[in-house]
């Protein structure tokens, strides 16, 4: 078939848009931080992102019980992908404006305008100001035909008269059936930076400590980063994966004949996160419900936030007037 997009749609009272060419069917969620939520692998019939097994919540709803910053990127997380900025993680305070875990674009709506409606191209562009930070933010998804592959190319411009630090995180969770014991993951990277405030019982690694790529020698025994253990080992580790030969990583599922590979350009996204919850992530709001991999990339270390990512040098700064691009391309494929 041809490409093709249709907005006529909503899913859970929030705009939403589905792309679509021989290769992949895509649901992009404009209402709700431009999230992309689906995207169907149609070889295999397989959505290979993440989708959260929790009764996530439009933000339009309000917030979930009492409102705390902490929580509100989870009480309205759908799964999939997300662009988040101004900083990563958290929750932590930038240039006197609080922010809640992963920041303020995955909570705000982006408008809408269609720069691609043809057989061979369909391409929509998302844009929208952040409230507590001076960022406006232009993103544009392409799919093209006859390519099993979604781009996303953004820009973010700082519009106020001050320079400021941020954070830049793609938030890219995937999912079962993908995600399987018997997939592996290939990462061209030298470290392994364990987060200093992993404190789950369910962490095979030590907080704060540093490894070679791919196997932690703990004295638990040998981790192999590559490897994905199943659910009954119930495992939560996080880890942020630095010095990069190249912006890449793959995932390949030999059972189903399937891989995901992820570019990136490394020259801003230094650190590639490593969200391992293998059944292991048993507080709210997951309680041991969710299978899946974050692999991430971010411009800046550690999870506890910007203000920490200030502190140790990682974050970035935006003049007055500047912008910053990025395009993250994710592809699928087969196995051999």
């Amino acid at each position: 078939m041809a490409c093709s997009v249709t907005d006529e749609y909503q899913r859970r009272g929030i705009d939403a848009l589905f792309l679509e060419n021989d290769h992949l069917r895509v649901e992009l969620l404009p209402g709700k931080g431009g999230d992309l939520t689906r995207i169907v692998d149609k070889r295999t019939d397989t959505n290979v992102l993440f989708e959260a097994p929790h009764e996530w919540r439009a933000p339009a709803d309000g917030p979930v019980g009492a409102p705390d910053g902490a929580f509100a990127f989870l009480d309205h997380y759908p799964g999939g992908w997300q662009s988040v900025l101004p900083g990563a993680g958290g929750p932590s305070e930038a240039h006197g404006a609080p922010l809640g875990l992963h920041g303020e674009s995955t909570l705000v709506p982006f408008e809408t305008e269609l720069l691609a409606d043809s057989a061979e191209r369909v391409s929509v562009r998302l844009t929208a100001s952040l409230t507590r930070y001076p960022f406006d933010v232009e993103r544009d998804v392409t799919l093209s035909a006859g390519e099993s592959a979604i781009e996303v190319s953004e820009r973010v411009t700082n519009t106020g008269e001050v320079p400021v630090d941020y954070s830049w995180l793609q938030h890219v969770a995937l999912g079962e059936p993908l995600v399987a014991p018997e997939a592996t993951l290939t990462v061209p990277c030298e470290t392994v930076h364990v987060d200093p405030d992993q404190t789950a019982d369910t962490a095979r690694l030590p907080p704060g400590e540093t490894f070679e790529w791919p196997v932690c020698e703990t004295d638990g025994g040998p981790v192999d980063l590559r490897e994905f253990p199943p659910a009954d080992d119930r495992v939560h580790d996080l880890v942020a994966l630095a010095d990069l030969n190249e912006g890449r990583y793959t995932v390949s599922n030999p059972e189903l004949d399937l891989g995901v590979t992820v570019e990136f350009p490394a020259s801003l996204y230094e650190y590639l996160w490593y969200w391992q919850p293998f059944g292991g992530f048993e507080d709210a709001p997951f309680f041991g419900r969710n299978y899946n991999v974050g692999l991430e990339p971010c411009t800046s270390i550690p999870n506890a936030g910007l203000a920490e990512a200030v502190e140790n040098g990682t974050a970035e700064e935006l003049a007055p007037g500047g912008t910053q691009s990025s395009t993250v391309r994710l592809r699928t494929h087969g196995t051999d």
